[in-house]
């Protein structure tokens, strides 16, 4: 195996092995592309499950109709990032209380192509 091929193998497997943060790869749109151990450990879906869903599946409704996903996208297209800590819905209905992070990807002419989503859930003394 080529040396760079060694480094991406081993950079995909570093994310994907991640357990304290949900990492996930989505397109302009939304939409999940990729994930990692975290999503199924604070989340509660599978890879299978959630590749391919938008990722406004992890609001609350009241988030949903009042369009907050698509406002963090449309803060992290102009300001580069979108940081938010609220109530996020696991799989199996049950909510909990995430800090995220939304980080726009880049190609080579500056153009949005992508967005990265961190997630993490906060207990309740790190609640403010």
């Amino acid at each position: 195996m080529e040396k760079k091929e060694q480094l991406e193998q081993l950079h995909r497997r570093m994310i994907e092995e991640i357990q304290d943060y949900a990492i996930i790869l989505m397109d302009t749109d939304g939409t999940i592309l990729t994930w990692n151990k975290g999503v199924e450990k604070i989340k509660g879906y599978k890879a299978e499950e959630i590749i391919g869903q938008n990722f406004n599946i992890f609001y609350l409704p009241k988030d949903r109709q009042e369009g907050l996903p698509r406002q963090l996208l449309d803060m992290a297209i102009k300001e580069g990032r979108a940081r938010h800590i609220g109530r996020r819905v696991r799989k199996d209905g049950s909510i909990f209380w995430g800090s995220i992070l939304i980080t726009a990807i880049h190609d080579d002419e500056n153009n949005v192509v992508g967005f990265t989503k961190l997630t993490r859930e906060l207990r309740d003394n790190e609640i403010e």
